[in-house]
């Protein structure tokens, strides 16, 4: 349950002025005592005014003294609210009189629990119950109501310290976070009457009492007419409709419907009096609240510095460049460090327990750690200077050295890095270091039951309706998939359903609260026939499930900073925080009631960058196929500017720039065994020259320059091979298909064709039941970055789609995509006649072909357009086109040689 939102209200409302007493009076007295002098002259009257002063400071010393609870210099920041809180107790009755005017209470309970440290992990469980007394004496009805929060707080800083959602005035331990429970009054008490309430024994997961006080704030819920209610919506800013939204919806208050926002707005709040005496019939303290709200503690990077990881388990570290990468654990354990794409290698912790991995790839990407062996707890640190490599909202605290640092040099030397065979040198003296916690988020997911149905609302206007299903697997039992089951159903009728049944493998990275293994996702989405306003969801009771709608007018994710950073070919964030999202979560009907009955689950994500699909970490697992346009336009080589691990397996379409000698792999099996193929460029002036290619020093081939560009294939032996090109003067460039021995930068090679304003481009190919496809477009400005704008239609924006059935993609048949050459990188036109290389600008954009439609063939048009009416420049008069379609996998994979006719001189 969320914090209820602010009201605006007179100082009368509850707040608590500063105590102010009569103030002091000056009574004049006479001087008492004589003075004597050897010689009489005048006296000097002390001034009245500093008599006054004196007094006035005096005084104000002493009553500062005596407050109570005032905070010390650098202690809790000052409340921006006040309240008095009344006690609920679990040995007599807090009475609050209900007027026939209202219809609702909401209450409003915070728990005062004994805390020494600050510790906002552990949950505090509570409740109490509400009998409702009419204007008789009698019970007419009681609910009982079960409660669980936290304390919002510091870790950084002592408890009572720093940043707080909620503090007594008085008094030491800590308060939890609030909880808003709305009790409806208008059924059971028509002519008014009590509502009595009694706090429930707390007990915490053991079974043990906890010492906890609840304290509450009651408010009334009167009713406004429809002319005052027309009124104060206008009288509402952006900022309080954004609050009142987020209480019943992630759509937000302008997307509600209109029936929705009358409701929303019908009623208004005033605080209610406890009836009685205090001190004897109940009990009032003064509570301080801030705004303050702590995300989970592993959110954000907080909490436990440990992190557990095993041959189930891993963990995700973001990186922007080179790190030193600690890892502390268990002495004699053995990690996994995979650096971006590239193979996994294996490090043992040493005697200490650590081990120093040197990461010096460049370019953002993701670190993935595991173990061998059962799951045991690790900790991650970098030095203080290369702490803000790590990507994502971190807090870095300090990692403590370990014990027996002046050995840690030699254990640093059996360190075996994830880029070399070296280890990591150990400095005599250990810098200061700093903890790199992954970066996990906290997401709520509700639980299904196959006879308690999750209620979700269609709103006006809303046809699609998302549902993102992860399946609770059972740790213990070694699986390595669950199965979910949903059965969505809008009408009473046999045909007024869907049903979905699928089977998930486990996540290594995502697990639910309960210490349960969890599932990867999957996104169904449901098309109900026009006019349902209601779907009830069931389901198996491991299934798990968030509710999503398309958010009107989102076209594109665009991630929150520091998380917009330019990613990989084909890479995605997962789990990213944003600003704003293609998709938005929603609200079941029934989630206060669903809540009260714990049908929900907290799952733990890892922020991390994976390839688009289904979280690929190779070429291999991600099935692509180039598409050849119809009618075979004008087509050139694009070299595109890539990375390429030591030891991962090498693409068949990268090339190894060769400015400088260059080590390079020799294959031992396969197309490319025992031979090079390396292609150049030559500069104008080379011509008639000669070009050469050594290999380990000897020139192993040899031809004369007589066209700017060429070919030359170089036998040699398997193995790593140091390759150098000779005679091209200073604007040659040349290229070879062998990988580099121990990584570096590469270009991938893509075909191209061009496309013109005067002739549309034509893409078709075949889509089977089930596939989700993704057409990529490579678009390509020659020789700077222009803009550009790309209409797309899909069958002639009418494709045949599926109704009342669940699917996980939707397709928009019709578009336009627009950008500018080089949002993406700097390439080179290899064909181009021109000596500039990386000068052509390069973008991507994607049409997504979803599972709703038909299986059946596809047929995808392209047209360039010109500039819109109003735009500042022209767009591209030309474009070079590169397709991938991601999802399909190729007829045969095409990794040796291409053969090209050279078109410039």
């Amino acid at each position: 349950m969320t914090a209820p939102a602010r009201r605006r209200e007179p100082p009368s409302r509850g707040r608590v002025a500063p105590p102010r007493g009569p103030r002091p009076a000056l009574v004049a007295r006479p001087a008492q005592g004589s003075f004597s002098a050897e010689r009489a002259g005048p006296r000097r009257a002390v001034n009245p005014r500093w008599l006054i002063a004196m007094a006035l400071l005096g005084l104000t010393a002493f009553a500062l003294a005596l407050l109570p609870g005032a905070p010390p210099l650098g202690g809790a920041l000052p409340a921006e609210d006040e309240i008095l809180a009344y006690h609920i107790d679990p040995h007599r009755d807090l009475v609050i009189k209900i007027p026939v005017e209202i219809d609702a209470v909401e209450v409003t309970t915070w728990a005062s629990v004994e805390a020494d440290a600050c510790d906002s992990a552990r949950r505090y469980p509570y409740g109490f119950v509400a009998a409702f007394v009419d204007e008789r004496g009698e019970e007419v009805a009681r609910h009982a109501i079960d409660l669980e929060s936290r304390v919002s707080c510091d870790p950084d800083r002592p408890l009572g310290e720093g940043e707080y959602a909620a503090r007594l005035e008085r008094g030491g331990g800590a308060v939890t976070d609030p909880r808003s429970t709305l009790l409806i009054t208008h059924d059971v008490l028509p002519q008014g009457g009590q509502v009595r309430l009694r706090a429930k024994p707390a007990v915490g997961s053991d079974g043990a009492p906890v010492a906890l006080t609840i304290l509450s704030r009651l408010e009334g819920r009167y009713q406004r007419s429809e002319a005052s209610r027309a009124l104060f919506e206008q009288s509402l800013d952006a900022e309080e409709r954004r609050q009142m939204g987020r209480r019943v919806s992630a759509l937000g208050f302008a997307d509600l419907p209109e029936p929705a926002r009358r409701e929303l707005l019908r009623g208004w709040a005033r605080r209610l009096e406890a009836a009685g005496r205090e001190g004897l019939d109940y009990a009032v303290s003064r509570l301080l609240l801030r705004r303050f709200r702590r995300p989970f503690p592993r959110a954000e990077g907080r909490g436990a510095s440990e992190f557990t990881i095993g041959e189930r388990h891993a963990a995700a570290l973001n990186f922007r460049g080179p790190v030193s990468l600690d890892i502390e654990g268990p002495p004699g354990r053995t990690v996994r460090v995979a650096d971006g794409a590239s193979a996994p290698v294996s490090v043992a912790l040493g005697p200490l327990g650590r081990a120093t991995v040197r990461l010096s790839r460049e370019d953002v990407r993701t670190v993935v750690i595991d173990g061998v062996g059962p799951d045991f707890g690790v900790r991650f640190g970098v030095p203080e200077a290369q702490a803000a490599q790590q990507i994502g909202e971190i807090v870095h605290p300090a990692m403590p050295a370990p014990e027996g640092a002046p050995d840690e040099a030699a254990e640093a030397a059996s360190a075996a890095p994830a880029e070399d065979p070296g280890a990591a040198p150990a400095a005599t003296t250990a810098p200061v270091r700093l903890q790199t916690p992954p970066d996990v988020r906290i997401v709520r997911y509700l639980a299904l039951d196959p006879g308690a149905p999750v209620i979700a609302r269609m709103a006006p206007g809303q046809e699609l309706l998302g549902l993102l299903i992860r399946a609770e697997i059972e740790a213990s039992t070694g699986a390595d998939q669950g199965d979910a089951t949903v059965v969505a159903r809008w009408g009473p009728g046999p045909s007024d359903r869907a049903e979905l049944t699928v089977t998930l493998p486990r996540s290594r990275f995502e697990w639910w609260n309960s210490g349960f293994d969890a599932s990867e996702p999957r996104l169904a989405i449901l098309r109900p026939p026009p006019g349902v306003e209601r779907i009830e969801i069931t389901g198996h009771a491991r299934t798990r499930i968030r509710l999503r709608a398309i958010e009107p007018g989102v076209h594109e994710t665009l991630y929150r900073l520091p998380y917009r950073v330019a990613l990989g070919e084909d890479e995605v964030w997962r789990y990213a925080p944003f600003d704003v999202s293609t998709w938005t979560d929603v609200r079941a009907i029934n989630l206060d009631e669903l809540e009260r009955g714990e049908r929900f689950s907290d799952l733990r994500e890892q922020v991390r960058i994976e390839r688009a699909g289904r979280g690929a970490r190779s070429n291999a697992d991600r099935p692509e196929r180039i598409l050849t346009p119809e009618h075979a336009p004008v087509r050139r080589r694009l070299l595109m500017p890539a990375w390429q691990s030591a030891g991962e397996p090498s693409p068949g379409d990268a090339w190894t720039p060769l400015l400088v000698a260059k080590e390079v792999r020799v294959e031992a099996e396969g197309a490319r065994a025992g031979r090079l193929s390396v292609i150049y460029r030559a500069a104008r002036e080379a011509l008639g020259r000669e070009v050469a290619v050594r290999v380990d020093g000897e020139v192993a081939a040899r031809e004369p320059i007589v066209t700017r560009a060429g070919t030359l294939r170089v036998p040699a032996e398997a193995g790593a091979r140091k390759v150098e090109v000779e005679g091209l003067g200073e604007a040659g460039i040349a290229y070879t298909d062998a990988p580099p021995a121990n990584g570096g930068p590469i270009v991938r090679r893509r075909d191209v064709f061009e496309l013109t304003r005067a002739r549309p481009m034509t893409y078709r190919f075949r889509q089977g039941a089930g596939e989700t496809l993704h057409l990529v477009l490579f678009v390509v400005t020659p020789g700077e970055n222009a803009a550009y704008r790309l209409r797309y239609r899909i069958e002639g924006a009418r494709p045949a789609s599926r109704e009342a059935a669940f699917f996980r993609r939707v397709t928009i048949p019709e578009g336009v995509l627009a950008g500018r050459g080089g949002d993406l990188a700097r390439a080179t036109l290899w064909e181009a006649a021109t000596d500039a290389r990386g000068t052509d600008g390069v973008a991507r954009g994607v049409i997504r072909l979803g599972d709703d439609l038909a299986p059946g063939e596809r047929v995808v048009r392209l047209w360039l357009l010109g500039p819109q009416a109003g735009d500042a420049g022209e767009t591209a008069e030309a474009v070079w086109i590169g397709a991938v379609l991601v999802g399909q996998k190729a007829p045969g994979r095409d990794d040796g040689p291409r053969l090209w006719v050279e078109d410039d001189p």
